[in-house]
């Protein structure tokens, strides 16, 4: 079973929201979407590129160029990496090169890449605790309550910082929205909500509120 036929671009922001979340292993939300790890961490990946876009299908035409790291090898190296999720791309490429030492291994920096692109380079451990007083309504009904949440920045292929910012009903958990955002301000979120109020209508139990990660206090000097 793949991707299920109605909906795939709202199964690829589900899965990617829940992979932000981080409150389940890849394995876990895998099985429950119906992909494998390999397609798992290939959406992730696409969306830490280039955000939402990311998650749409290219062209079948293979892109083949003779710098291109062999797909075996790719493979070799992000298992490595789910076996040792605190090795780096210099651990990781020095030990397969001791265990298989007839394969051209790539350098630790294309390693480090090709981790980067599946999402496994600088994975949060923890989740900072949603900030707010509280205590928020519950909803009754589908489009009675939304929920705000930024899932904390990463940063993109070409070096752009992305806030990802989703926006949820809180009754259905249908995800309304799956931004990339540059901040957590509300300069940049104001326009998803607007937009979001024009195509859904406004919650009817009350204001929507934003309710963003709670950041650790700077370190001094």
């Amino acid at each position: 079973m793949g991707w299920r036929e109605t909906g795939i671009m709202d199964e690829r922001l589900l899965f990617v929201a829940a992979c932000l979340e981080d409150e389940e292993t890849m394995t876990g939300l895998c099985a429950a979407y119906g992909i494998s790890r390999k397609t798992g961490y290939k959406w992730l990946g696409r969306y830490r590129e280039i955000g939402p876009e990311g998650l749409r299908d290219r062209p079948r035409a293979p892109l083949k160029h003779g710098r291109a790291t062999p797909t075996a090898v790719v493979d070799r190296i992000v298992a490595e990496k789910e076996a040792h999720p605190q090795w780096g791309p210099k651990k990781i490429v020095a030990r397969l090169s001791r265990l298989e030492a007839g394969i051209a291994w790539p350098s630790a920096s294309t390693a480090g890449a090709i981790l980067s692109r599946y999402g496994l380079v600088g994975r949060r451990r923890a989740r900072w605790k949603g900030a707010g007083n509280g205590p928020w309504p519950q909803p009754d009904a589908p489009n009675a309550v939304w929920s705000g949440d930024h899932k904390g920045w990463f940063r993109t292929g070409d070096g752009w910082r992305c806030e990802p910012l989703t926006v949820m009903d809180a009754k259905s958990r249908y995800l309304l929205a799956l931004e990339a955002t540059g901040s957590t301000g509300e300069q940049e979120a104001w326009p998803v909500f607007e937009r979001l109020f024009g195509e859904h209508g406004r919650p009817s139990a009350s204001e929507p509120t934003m309710v963003r990660p709670s950041r650790p206090p700077a370190s001094p000097g």
